[in-house]
């Protein structure tokens, strides 16, 4: 398995360094490691507090450093971005300046809103009404013009939800769900798995409802994302997740190198 979605000291909310994510994937054994800093343009936590962007020059530096240093593991350079409609063509001039083997695009924060793991983005509404504001922003997301690879973590919402019932589940929301993975689908994208699911209850994100709906659509293309913040979280439950791969049949991941899909066996 190979993880493309980490996150060193580069991103605002981890103090983690990156030759730390590599030593661990070598002691694993993994032949490659995908590093995808965030970078939220014009973003707010809570509608207030800002968040502080990724040097992109510094990010580029270091990874050159990293690849001269690290010649027995192959290191992608990716980057999150935190969509935005206002921010697309800002992201459009960082893709064309700066080499990144992939982009994910991730739905964190809506406008006057804030993020939406925060609990403003809850306020004044039911939990069915404030996931439904968060699909139909991956909905417009997964349509934008963004030369994006792959769609991060679908259900990100409920991740730091507490109490029962709070699973972001297809069932709820098929029209609209449906009409996100269509988009996936269609456009070639890349649907991640992510391992990182909080106190939403959750298997994955997206659970295993979405990710089956993705693959009796005709979903082919998946990648997997620990979204680790710290070393030790990095390559979490990848076992469990190449597991519950191989009982769906699916024996083949992808990665991207210069933005092109490389797809690889997990048996």
């Amino acid at each position: 398995m190979i993880d493309v979605h980490i996150h060193t000291k580069i991103s605002f909310d981890s103090d983690e360094e990156p030759q730390s994510y590599i030593d661990t994937a070598l002691h694993l054994g993994v032949s490659t490691i995908g590093f995808s800093e965030h970078y939220d343009y014009d973003a707010k936590l809570d509608g207030e507090q800002s968040v502080t962007l990724a040097d992109l020059n510094n990010y580029s530096i270091s990874i050159n450093e990293l690849v001269k240093a690290n010649a027995n593991i192959q290191i992608l350079k990716g980057v999150e971005f935190g969509y935005r409609k206002e921010a697309e063509e800002h992201y459009s001039s960082l893709i064309k300046a700066y080499d990144f083997d992939y982009v994910i695009n991730s739905l964190h924060t809506l406008p006057n809103i804030g993020d939406c793991y925060h609990d403003k983005f809850f306020e004044n509404s039911t939990l069915y009404e404030s996931y439904k504001k968060y699909l139909n922003g991956v909905l417009e997301s997964v349509n934008s013009s963004l030369d994006y690879q792959i769609v991060g973590h679908i259900g990100y919402v409920c991740r730091y939800r507490k109490g029962e019932n709070v699973k972001l589940k297809y069932t709820d929301f098929c029209d609209l769900i449906d009409e996100i993975l269509k988009s996936i689908i269609k456009r070639d994208k890349c649907l991640e798995i992510n391992t990182s699911v909080g106190t939403s209850g959750c298997c994955f994100l997206p659970d295993k409802d979405i990710i089956e709906r993705y693959l009796q659509l005709g979903g082919k293309i998946i990648s997997f994302g620990s979204d680790a913040h710290v070393k030790e979280n990095y390559f979490k439950r990848a076992d469990e997740l190449k597991s519950y791969l191989n009982s769906l049949g699916i024996t083949e991941l992808y990665y991207y190198k210069q933005r092109q899909p490389v797809g690889y066996k997990i048996k």
